[in-house]
């Protein structure tokens, strides 16, 4: 049977990250319940890391053009940048059942006709995971998104995602997933399916097809990783004029390659480029009247720093 491992010093420097040098003692209390636990999760039969519990990330996007312009020319011709960081670990582990918690902070930057304006948004996630047996897991969450901009943005710019899914484990290559999210944000309810799977081909090659980002890695060795993939991403924000809250919504997908080298026991750094499509930009000016326009493709970059327990 395979089981999460990680070495104590990984945990703990992770720990020490998001705490303090008092995490200490809950880290190896916590570390020596996940080995002894049923969470099965297959990542030691191939040379490939095991997902980010960690990230810090940066993204420049040149010259993105709206098409048709709703506002004045100037102003749909502008430049984006954001930086991302996320990070969750187990707060709670049983034989069968693990609490996880996490957080995230994303600055957005959006530069156009000589100004800009930034959007601060910061998050929090509960995910509970329980191992029903050798073949089937199941977890559920909720995910909870605020705009920071208190003084200048409504209290529409939040979020709420939930969501259960369920993991079959076919073999020790091949695993299934199943289940559904629903999103408010703005007022709105969405519904998601989360559907896909996961395969294993060797120790070397990955195939993840779970929408929102399906990806084929491939191990060049145990320090240095490629991966081909794609990404949704999307920034909610709300502006006032004339006494009046605008809310804006701006969405794309990213279809990009990456290359990513350890740099430590447990730090990798990423190098990310590609090529968005599919982007758009909705201005709700209140319950009944919108404006939706495509935004042009273009080129990206991101940098990145992946915390790896192993």
């Amino acid at each position: 049977m395979h089981r999460l491992s990680a070495t104590k010093r990984c945990f703990y420097f992770f720990l020490l990250m998001i705490f303090n040098s008092h995490a200490y003692g809950f880290g190896e209390v916590l570390l020596d319940k996940l080995l002894r636990s049923d969470f099965i999760y297959d990542r030691g039969i191939t040379e490939l890391p095991f997902i980010p519990i960690g990230y810090l990330a940066a993204t420049h996007q040149d010259t993105l053009t709206l098409e048709p312009c709703p506002l004045t020319k100037p102003a749909c011709e502008y430049k984006y940048q954001s930086l991302a960081q996320g990070a969750g670990i187990p707060v709670w582990v049983g034989q069968k059942n693990m609490l996880i918690v996490g957080q995230t902070l994303n600055v957005d930057v959006f530069e156009a006709d000589g100004d800009s304006l930034t959007i601060n948004t910061g998050g929090l996630m509960a995910a509970w995971i329980s191992q029903h047996s050798e073949s089937w897991q199941s977890g559920a969450f909720v995910y909870h998104y605020q705009n920071l901009d208190s003084d200048m943005r409504s209290d529409d710019t939040r979020g709420t995602y939930a969501g259960m899914v369920g993991r079959y484990r076919h073999s020790p290559t091949f695993h299934s997933y199943w289940g559904a999210v629903v999103a408010n944000t703005s007022g709105e309810s969405r519904f998601y399916p989360y559907i896909g799977f996961d395969w294993y081909i060797n120790n070397l090659w990955a195939v993840t097809a779970v929408f929102p980002w399906p990806s084929v890695s491939y191990s060049l060795n145990e320090a240095q990783l490629l991966r081909v993939g794609a990404l949704v991403s999307e920034v909610s924000w709300a502006v006032k004029q004339d006494n009046s809250f605008y809310t804006q919504d701006f969405s794309q997908m990213s279809l990009g390659f990456a290359f990513e080298q350890k740099i430590s026991q447990l730090l990798w750094a990423e190098f990310s480029a590609g090529y968005t499509g599919l982007g758009t930009l909705q201005i709700n000016t209140d319950a009944e009247s919108s404006i939706k326009t495509d935004v042009e493709s273009q080129p990206f970059i991101k940098l990145a720093l992946n915390v790896r327990p192993f």
